[in-house]
């Protein structure tokens, strides 16, 4: 039965127009969003709404959670779903939002600037998500990071491999991200992923996943495997439309 109304509730969502104050934010905030070709940007507009309408947002230390914040943080979830399902989100209920970096226990004071947790809800620093915005080629996207975790445990483990199209399409993900994953963890300075990558397999893919859409030519060049893999899964192709991009030899 909430199977039933979750998807009567999301087939309205999707026909009702996109807010015209929502298209104003995307295109002040969002600049990749610019770069996607009309159907792309039509499918990742649906996907932001949805998103956005869908979860249930808080706000942490008095926060008010304005519609930029969900309109920004909606808009990365929606980068990376855009050309996949509107159901590879359906765990995640809330998104928690707190002002700067914070500090859940066991941690340093204000070390932490997101989490994404089994129990379906993601904690985001908003200073972070801003960061990752106006840095966009440092390969660093808080928002990017957390909701590339969502999607790994969307198969019941935070293992570093989400749920894939088909069923070969294992092998060669599990040969190509061994492969770069034990490289990272022996050669963190050589690599164009983060260091932060080589701390276990959940980490490198949502690190990964940071370079694939912050440093596409880059990565395309340095690790033409990895970057093929992260195309087929994300099915895009941001070495193309990344305003730095230049051909590949």
């Amino acid at each position: 039965m909430f199977s039933l109304y979750r998807r009567w509730r999301r087939a309205r969502l999707a026909r009702d127009p996109f807010p015209d104050e929502w298209r104003e934010l995307v295109e002040r905030k969002l600049a990749f969003a610019a770069r996607m070709d009309p159907a792309e940007r039509e499918r990742f507009l649906l996907h932001l709404k949805v998103f956005a309408l869908e979860r249930h947002w808080i706000g942490a230390h008095d926060l008010v959670v304005s519609d930029e914040m969900k309109v920004v943080i909606s808009g990365c979830a929606a980068r990376l779903s855009r050309n996949a399902d509107l159901s590879v989100y359906d765990d995640l209920g809330s998104i928690i939002v707190y002002p700067s970096h914070y500090t859940p226990p066991g941690h340093e004071p204000g070390s932490v600037l997101g989490q994404a947790h089994k129990w379906g809800t993601v904690v985001l620093s908003w200073d972070a998500v801003k960061a990752g915005i106006a840095n966009a080629g440092d390969g660093h996207d808080t928002a990017l990071h957390e909701f590339a975790h969502v999607l790994d445990v969307g198969d019941g483990a935070f293992d570093g491999t989400p749920a894939l199209h088909g069923a070969r399409d294992y092998v060669s993900w599990a040969a190509t991200f061994s492969k770069h994953y034990f490289a990272l963890c022996e050669r963190p300075k050589k690599s164009v992923l983060r260091a932060y990558g080589a701390t276990d397999e959940a980490e490198f893919f949502a690190v990964a996943t940071e370079a694939f859409f912050e440093k596409p030519r880059q990565l395309k060049e340095k690790a033409p495997d990895l970057y093929a893999e992260l195309q087929r899964y994300y099915r895009v192709d941001p070495a193309t439309t990344d305003p730095k991009a230049r051909p590949t030899s």
